[in-house]
C-alpha cells in the first residue's frame, strides 16, 4: 500500500421499499455491496464492501477516507410534515420526543437524515426509516405545530 491513504467513495440509492442500497465505486465501476433498512448500517456496509473490492482490510478504510453520499430520498420533501414512528435502538432513553408525534422535516444532507421540529420539544435528527412521510394529522396537531413554528421563527426580544 502506498504512503498516501486510499480514498473510497460510496453512495446510497433509496429503493422503492424504502431500504437503502449501498454502492461502492470499485476498480471496475460502481458495485452494489448490500442493502439495509437501517441508516446505521450504511457506513459499515460501505467500508466492508470497499475492503472486499480493493483487497484491503476494513481498518485501512478509516472514516476520513470513505466518502458516503446520501441523497435526499424521493419520498421526502423539505418542509413536509411527518410523524415519528420509531426512535431506533440507539435512542437516548431520556429523549423527550414521544413516538407518534407530528413534526416538520428538513433534509440534512451532511448527515443523510432529517431535522424534525416537534412542537414543544424542539428539533432532533432522524433517519428516514424512523419517519412516516404520509401522516394523517389532526386539525389540533396542525394548529399546534404552526403556532410553534411561528414562535420559533420570531427573533428573541
Amino acid at each position: 500500500m502506498a504512503d498516501s491513504p486510499l480514498q473510497f467513495r460510496a453512495r446510497v440509492r433509496h429503493e422503492p421499499d424504502r431500504s437503502y442500497a449501498v454502492l461502492v465505486d470499485g476498480p471496475e465501476g460502481e458495485v452494489l455491496v448490500g442493502t439495509t433498512r437501517s441508516m446505521r448500517e450504511v457506513g459499515r456496509m460501505a467500508r466492508e464492501g470497499a475492503a472486499r473490492l480493493f483487497g484491503v482490510t476494513t481498518e485501512q478504510i478509516a472514516g476520513d477516507y470513505l466518502d458516503v453520499v446520501i441523497p435526499q430520498p424521493p419520498y421526502g420533501r423539505d418542509g413536509q410534515w411527518v410523524r415519528i414512528v420509531s426512535a431506533g435502538e440507539s435512542a437516548d432513553p431520556d429523549d423527550s420526543v414521544d413516538l407518534g408525534v407530528a413534526g416538520q422535516a428538513h433534509w440534512f444532507d451532511h448527515e443523510g437524515a432529517w431535522f424534525v421540529t416537534v412542537a414543544g420539544s424542539g428539533t432532533a435528527i432522524y433517519p428516514s426509516e424512523h419517519l412516516d412521510f404520509a401522516p394523517v394529522l389532526t386539525d389540533d396537531e396542525v394548529a399546534e405545530l404552526q403556532r410553534y413554528l411561528a414562535r420559533s421563527a420570531q427573533p428573541p426580544s
